[in-house]
């Protein structure tokens, strides 16, 4: 899980280097509140109770408590808020940056972890 947290941690910083004056706040905001929950969500990855879907969000794969619930929506809410951000600078929509962000995660995660792969199918790495 250590390369999965340092190629978020780099996927982080360089939306926050592609901030703008205006957004940049919210968008710090969001990459703070993803970073604090890394180890939180790397605990359900690796539970096997959740996991990485192709249009890069986070799925329920067995069964979740409610604060576990509670966890991947909020993980779930801030990917969206900063795909949505880098859609809108790109001139993209938001799949095609989900998309994109799900082969860097399919590419980075550790073994055991649910993934799944563009045609829908999942697997565990």
């Amino acid at each position: 899980m250590k390369l999965t947290r340092i190629v978020l941690l780099a996927w982080i910083a360089s939306l926050l280097g592609l901030a703008t004056a205006v957004g940049q706040e919210d968008q710090a905001a969001i990459a703070g509140r993803i970073k604090a929950r890394v180890a939180q969500v790397d605990e359900l990855k690796l539970a096997q109770i959740v996991g990485e879907n192709n249009k890069g969000f986070l799925e329920q794969r067995g069964q979740l408590s409610p604060e576990q619930t509670q966890v991947m929506n909020a993980e779930n809410t801030d990917r969206r808020a900063l795909y949505n951000i880098i859609a809108t600078r790109n001139g993209v929509t938001v799949a095609v940056v989900g998309a994109q962000r799900a082969e860097q995660i399919r590419n980075t995660s550790a073994a055991g972890v649910w993934l799944q792969a563009g045609d829908g199918s999942w697997y565990k790495k």
